[in-house]
């Protein structure tokens, strides 16, 4: 009888508990609109917070931000990665959870949909939302047929094969210093090498949360050729690239990439025939010369037009006895889709650019915070900074923190910083765009 009068107490318990969790159930079903006010009225320290608290019950909901945010990723040994907001004028850091594993030691390859794609040690690729803590993991890249794994450790390309499918044919391949005449037979990389020597980024047709999406890997400049991978077929597949990609998208349905002369490409995927992707010239070549050595990127406007930014890095002198410092100018073409040609703009209006590791996004600036008529960058040549990383000398050098992350106006023509202070900016690994998504 005793027994029984206690466990009649516990009941009461187990009723609170129910009424927990039906007021989560109540904030899921606010209607739209009033979601919308919530969400005008917190700041994005606050938006983050709640996203963090209720992300598993009304993450789908209420986004946390609509513009891009900076993720600084966090080394193996922390758990936490930090997210700053460019529209938050006081740019005050917030301090979420750092995925485990994908976000930690990972070095970031690529930000889509809301969605960064990490690399580890050894090359393993992974998907990681910052603010609703979701991963998923993509192929490994040991499933592309002209890889031959030995140990896990060493990846041999065969050298001929791929340069017959990248080039479709035979050498020899005229005007590729690479390839051509004479393919090398046979190319190694360590594990290690993957994220540094083969990846340049990685881009996602949707949120992994889709259930059916696909993915697409923009190798580094030695080897050019793409490869891809869905969510029905997880293997990777090099695809056909005489050129060579450098950037890439995903757009209205479809994979775009800019190659290294200047093309823009369409890929579709060709179910009947196995379903390998393929590409078609989608646009006029960019008024470029063969030798333009500038970095490019390919974005929508928000009118829907394509727009190519281009990088120039340089050092300059302020003087004689000064030492040479990292700087970088920005120009924009723009393709007239009436006349059939690009033009260069020498401003970009009411628009602001987010470039880097990310896939590239023009958006408005009608809102506080984002500088109209700017370029906001991010180092994305993983290799040279992973070099410069391994033989770093002073953490105050101004010249490499403004290499990895700042703003370039076309009113100014001129860099200037985002983070002021240094301490906030880890050198490793390399920060990177994304805008967030709760899905």
């Amino acid at each position: 009888m005793i027994g029984s009068r206690r466990r009649g107490k516990q009941a009461p318990p187990r009723r609170r508990q129910d009424k927990i969790s039906g007021a989560i159930n109540f904030i899921e079903r606010l209607p739209p609109d009033l979601l919308a006010e919530i969400h005008r009225h917190l700041t994005f320290l606050d938006r983050i917070a709640f996203a963090l608290v209720v992300r598993r019950a009304v993450g789908h909901v209420l986004k946390p931000d609509t513009q891009p945010l900076l993720v600084l990723p966090s080394p193996a040994s922390d758990e936490k990665a930090t997210i700053v907001s460019i529209a938050d004028h006081k740019r005050r850091p917030a301090a979420v959870p750092a995925c485990d594993p994908a976000m930690r030691g990972h070095v970031v390859v690529g930000s889509s949909h809301g969605w960064l794609v990490t690399a580890d040690a050894k090359g393993a690729l992974r998907l990681a939302n910052p603010v609703t803590g979701a991963q998923a993991e993509l192929p490994s890249v040991a499933t592309i047929p002209l890889f031959n794994v030995r140990a896990g450790m060493w990846y041999d390309l065969d050298g001929e094969a791929f340069a017959r499918l990248r080039f479709a044919g035979p050498p020899p391949y005229d005007g590729d210093a690479t390839w051509g005449p004479t393919p090398p037979r046979c190319v190694t990389l360590r594990a290690e090498q993957l994220r540094q020597s083969f990846y340049r980024m990685v881009v996602l047709s949707a949120s992994p949360l889709s259930g059916s999406y696909a993915a697409m890997i923009v190798t580094a400049p030695f080897f050019g050729a793409p490869a891809f991978a869905t969510s029905d077929d997880p293997n990777w597949r090099f695809a056909p690239s005489h050129e060579g990609v450098e950037d890439a998208i995903h757009h209205d349905g479809r994979f775009y990439s800019l190659t290294y002369s200047g093309l823009i490409e369409a890929w579709d995927r060709d179910v009947d025939s196995g379903g390998a992707f393929t590409s078609k010239v989608a646009a006029p070549r960019l008024n470029v010369a063969s030798d333009d050595k500038r970095r490019k990127y390919l974005a929508v406007a928000p009118d829907g037009r394509f727009m190519v930014v281009f990088k120039e890095s340089m050092e300059v002198k302020v003087n004689k006895w000064s030492s040479p410092k990292w700087t970088c100018e920005f120009k924009v073409q723009r393709l007239n889709e009436t006349r059939k040609l690009w033009e260069d703009i020498p401003d970009i209006g009411d628009m602001a650019i987010f470039v880097g590791i990310n896939s590239s996004v023009c958006v408005p600036t009608t809102g506080p915070g984002i500088r109209p008529g700017c370029v906001y960058f991010t180092e994305d040549e993983i290799g040279k900074a992973s070099l410069r990383q391994e033989n770093y000398i002073s953490y105050h050098d101004a010249d490499d923190e403004l290499r990895r992350v700042g703003l370039y106006s076309f009113k100014k023509l001129g860099v200037d910083r985002i983070i002021r202070k240094p301490e906030e900016l880890p050198r490793w690994p390399l920060p990177a765009w994304f805008t967030p998504s709760a899905f």
